[in-house]
């Protein structure tokens, strides 16, 4: 029973694309790390304006920011379930992503300054927690925003949902709170959001114009041959 109710929320077509997508989201996040940390010496850019500081310090965003990766699994699930081609579309899409912002850490890494929480229960424990698993880099484009945006993007086209545009306006709405999530708990700044709106604009474009997503396609197929998928 529970595997069927696994299959039923993750098909088994869907497996690998959406694993593509974590696996490409350590890739494209923690492997800048390491670089930097090995070229420690490498000039990093504050991109934070005018227009950032009118965004008050708000540790109670941090809520919003945790239920993000939430929202996200919801997101690619959904999209996912519709068919074998739509979940090889978006796992092409997320790849083009989340190479982009693997370039841009490397080549213009980015930083930010944050402030000092003096906020106490779970909310302040949990702001200085993420604090401190998650350096202030890698910060243009923003993941945390592309993901979001990318989700969305791709509710709009699809059509097994139950209530389409109640769904859509959620999302959309809700992605919305994702990127005043990074902004008022000074995660990111308003550029790093604007490009991960982009990238994931570009992502969405590259796979839907473009071979890469019969790429995918002829990957997860042999995938599906294999007796990995018999197991799962």
């Amino acid at each position: 029973m529970l595997r069927r109710n696994w299959r039923r929320f993750i098909p088994i077509y869907a497996i690998l694309p959406l694993a593509t997508t974590g696996l490409m989201n350590l890739f494209a996040y923690q492997l800048p790390k390491l670089i930097q940390l090995l070229l420690h010496s490498a000039r990093s850019y504050d991109l934070t304006s005018a227009l950032d500081v009118q965004f008050p310090f708000r540790p109670g965003w941090i809520w919003v920011y945790i239920a993000t990766f939430l929202f996200w699994v919801y997101q690619y699930t959904t999209v996912a379930r519709e068919s074998p081609e739509r979940a090889c579309r978006l796992a092409a899409a997320d790849f083009v992503a989340k190479l982009v912002c693997f370039l841009c850490f490397v080549i213009t890494p980015t930083f930010n300054v944050r402030p000092e929480v003096t906020t106490g229960g779970a909310t302040g424990f949990l702001m200085r927690f993420i604090y401190w698993i998650d350096t202030p880099t890698n910060l243009f484009p923003s993941i945390h925003c592309f993901v979001a945006w990318l989700g969305t993007r791709f509710l709009y086209d699809t059509k097994n949902l139950r209530r389409p545009v109640f769904t859509r306006i959620v999302c959309t709405v809700g992605s919305i709170l994702v990127f005043l999530s990074t902004l008022y708990t000074r995660q990111h700044v308003l550029l790093d959001v604007a490009a991960g709106i982009a990238v994931a604009e570009y992502g969405y474009l590259i796979a839907k114009y473009t071979p890469l997503t019969g790429t995918f396609q002829k990957l997860n197929a042999r995938f599906m041959k294999t007796r990995l998928v018999d197991i799962l």
